[in-house]
């Protein structure tokens, strides 16, 4: 079975994970799901307008899509009503609508849906269909931390660093960005990136965890590496300063040359002071 997870959308396939499958197996696996949809599986409802969604074995439906998550949502399918907050939000098929996707959140994640609760955890902190809700928005990261959902892992993990969460405990920090890197099967993913980071700025400082500059310095170039970008810039800056290393404005430009987005007025006026003091 193919698992995919992801914050856009959750799909889960499960006919159509073997590459060496015939043209006629595929097929038939189809005609299985579509008969158990018609029936009214809302299982293989969510999987069929996962696939309409992706467009697999299917053409790209997003309207047969929507249709599919409904009739799974109202049969009990958390993740399709999770789907439908996604669809609302993204305006896929549909104008976007972001007091129905808030709405479709809300019930996933009082459904016991992870992801959902990290979505709704988000749109409460950031206000964005209510009044902003942080003491609560934080619960529910917590909620899903219990869970070990990665992203919330670090949102409750930042909480602790800057107090939100309740207080302010650099060593509990240091074990929720832990947990959130733990998962290495896929040392590309936003998660352990950004939990790796974070947990080298705290090694840097000696935050939690016993100082350690070489290992603060490796985790936050690995991250720099993996393109996230808070750390791209913290490496131009420690090698622009010369703290941990020794000062070398040449390889502080090559990291700013790296970032996805450089056209802040700040990055701007960073990279033009180095071009200056390199007379470039």
């Amino acid at each position: 079975m193919i698992i995919l997870r992801s914050l856009a959308l959750i799909v889960i396939i499960i006919f159509f994970n073997n590459e060496s499958k015939s043209e006629l197996s595929i097929e038939t696996d189809l005609k299985i799901l579509i008969a158990q949809s018609e029936e009214g599986n809302p299982d293989a409802k969510f999987y069929l307008g996962s696939l309409y969604y992706i467009g697999r074995e299917l053409k790209q439906d997003y309207s047969k899509a929507l249709e599919l998550f409904k009739e799974a949502s109202e049969r009990g399918n958390i993740a399709a009503t999770f789907n439908l907050g996604v669809i609302y939000a993204k305006g896929r098929g549909v104008k976007i609508d972001e007091k129905k996707a808030f709405e479709y959140y809300k019930k996933a994640a009082f459904g016991g849906l992870p992801q959902a609760q990290y979505n709704y955890a988000l749109w409460l902190r950031e206000g964005r269909v209510e009044d902003p809700k942080p003491i609560e928005a934080m619960e529910w990261f917590k909620v899903s931390s219990n869970k070990n959902f990665d992203r919330s892992l670090i949102e409750l993990a930042k909480g602790y660093e800057d107090g939100t969460a309740g207080r302010r405990d650099y060593r509990e920090a240091v074990k929720l960005y832990r947990r959130a890197r733990a998962n290495e099967d896929n040392r590309d993913n936003s998660p352990y990136l950004n939990s790796t980071f974070y947990l080298g700025k705290l090694y840097l400082r000696g935050l939690g965890v016993a100082k350690d500059e070489k290992k603060g310095l490796r985790f936050i170039k690995e991250a720099a590496n993996g393109n996230v970008n808070d750390a791209i810039i913290e490496m131009a800056k420690i090698h622009e300063q010369g703290r941990y290393v020794k000062k070398d404005l040449k390889v502080a430009l090559d990291y700013y040359s790296k970032l996805n987005n450089n056209e802040s007025p700040d990055i701007k006026d960073d990279i033009n002071r180095i071009k200056q003091a390199l007379n470039y």
